[in-house]
């Protein structure tokens, strides 16, 4: 009877500790998609001030800022139309499904990748935006700065190889979600949409400083 016992109180610890490393999972991943999350929407805040600001020193001296208000107009355009399509997929997929484990395990990658590995006609389409806003960055950077440079080589070329931990040779999008998990894949997506914010406020901190 104690050895019932025991073992009847050995097994409901169990279940609360695994119960327990489950909550806490569950709380970390909603926690870090939360925060960057956070994060895209005061990047969101802040551009929506400064373009407002600058668009008030154009009107004040349209001679000396017409040309730089020309390409801040086409960043945000290029930016904000990446930065809709990477929201209407997240949207699509639904985060909360993905934090809850609600969807098939390859659910996300079916969206993004064919069954072969290459981009879906949906992937296609984010690489035509981000090569867009690639060229749109060595365009507008007309004094060849080195951060904006390095910035826009390190997150938005797609025609480089890249390597993985063990040395092999990449491409662009497998390096990007090289977790293909629901959530790896969708902290991936939110992580260029903070890189895209990041960006615009890159390049306008630049412009404003001259």
């Amino acid at each position: 009877m104690n050895a019932m016992k025991i073992k009847i109180t050995f097994l409901f610890f169990i279940v609360c500790a695994s119960f327990n490393l489950n909550a806490q999972h569950n709380f970390s991943t909603y926690s870090a998609h939360h925060s960057i999350k956070e994060a895209i929407n005061v990047s969101k805040d802040v551009i929506k001030a400064r373009t407002l600001d600058f668009e008030k020193k154009a009107e004040d001296k349209p001679l000396m800022f017409f040309q730089v208000k020309q390409k801040i107009g086409e960043l945000n355009r290029v930016s904000n139309n990446l930065s809709s399509y990477i929201e209407i997929i997240q949207k699509e997929v639904d985060s909360e499904r993905v934090l809850y484990e609600l969807l098939e395990d390859d659910f996300y990658e079916k969206v993004l990748f064919t069954n072969r590995g290459g981009l879906s006609l949906k992937g296609s389409q984010l690489k035509i935006k981000i090569d867009s806003l690639y060229q749109l960055s060595t365009k507008i950077n007309v004094h060849g700065l080195t951060h904006l440079n390095d910035f826009a080589d390190n997150h938005f070329k797609t025609n480089v190889d890249y390597y993985d931990g063990e040395e092999n040779k990449i491409d662009y999008f497998n390096y990007l979600f090289y977790d293909k998990t629901n959530y790896g894949m969708m902290m991936a997506m939110n992580y260029l949409l903070l890189d895209v914010k990041t960006f615009q406020l890159l390049y306008f901190g630049t412009v404003m400083s001259y």
